[in-house]
């Protein structure tokens, strides 16, 4: 038995193992978003800022992972902050297949990931953190999203999505995994203008965004089960 679980744990950290498993993983992930009818709210959000050309930083809470990527639909790439860790590194691997290369690191202690990141929101590039991630507490962001934000005076883009059917894991963040051949509604909630952040103290801009991602998910599910 032990040496069983072995091979499976060598399977595991094997890159190539890694490689095909992540294929499946996006592949299943288009499945599920392909045959689910959306309602989409606030699309024309993130259209306006590529239309003059304008970055800004999506952000979105860690059990909203599943769908979300397929939602990236312009040819800009979206640039991920990913954790170093096994999950992470596998996370990253799935997300390159929706045009979304991975930064390593977090926004709690990663200085050197989060100085990548704003050097390439001051390069005119678009970026996604999680805030929550990668290990929680759940729906509670770390600062750096916050910090970033004002340092690179860029806007936080809030997103998320509900869907009818799903299965909810006993995980620290519950994600969701959304069933194919569903009907879900996602959202863009109005930009958060960092020049709104810059005069809040660290507490209160963290609970502002966090209330602002919260908000679209509730109205997804308003919209959904309405």
């Amino acid at each position: 038995m032990l040496k069983k679980l072995l091979v499976v744990k060598k399977w595991m950290e094997d890159e190539k193992f890694e490689g095909i498993v992540s294929r499946v993983l996006a592949f299943l992930m288009k499945f599920s978003f392909l045959t689910t009818k959306w309602t989409v709210i606030g699309d024309e959000i993130p259209c306006e800022y590529h239309k003059i050309g304008t970055p800004f930083l999506v952000s979105l809470w860690h059990d909203r992972l599943m769908l979300a990527p397929c939602v990236w639909h312009w040819k800009s790439p979206l640039h991920v902050l990913a954790s170093s860790h096994k999950d992470g590194r596998l996370i990253a691997k799935v997300v390159k297949h929706f045009n979304m290369p991975a930064v390593y690191g977090s926004t709690g202690k990663g200085v050197a990931a989060a100085r990548d990141l704003i050097r390439l929101v001051k390069n005119g590039k678009y970026i996604a953190i999680i805030p929550d991630g990668p290990r929680g507490p759940r729906h509670k962001i770390a600062p750096g999203t916050v910090v970033i934000s004002r340092l690179t005076k860029t806007d936080i883009l809030p997103f998320s999505f509900c869907v009818k059917r799903y299965y909810r894991f006993n995980s620290w963040d519950r994600f969701i995994l959304s069933w194919p051949f569903n009907r879900g509604v996602m959202v863009w909630g109005d930009p958060i203008k960092w020049s709104d952040l810059k005069d809040m103290t660290e507490k209160e801009a963290c609970s502002y965004v966090e209330s602002k991602i919260n908000e679209c998910s509730q109205r997804a599910h308003q919209v959904l089960v309405g």
